[in-house]
């Protein structure tokens, strides 16, 4: 793989993760799904062998959508 397609890739897979965020953050704000249950599901997701990296990025993920709500928490009246 060369360096311009580890970039291509890289960056499409930072796009989705930002995307899944932003979507998970609205849901919570909207009531309609419980944030914490689903950063803790993220964390608990068996990795798979092989797939280290996709645990490594759910945690992150998890950890992400967390500091979200801490930081819209702290901003609230």
């Amino acid at each position: 793989m060369e360096t311009a397609d580890f970039d291509e890739l890289a960056g499409r897979v930072e796009g989705v993760s930002r995307a899944v965020l932003h979507i998970a953050a609205a849901l919570e704000i909207a009531g309609l799904i419980e944030g914490p249950q689903l950063a803790q599901a993220w964390r608990s997701a068996l990795p798979l062998p092989g797939f280290e990296v996709a645990s490594r990025t759910l945690q992150e993920l998890a950890h992400a959508l967390d500091g979200a709500r801490s930081q819209r928490q702290a901003l609230a009246p």
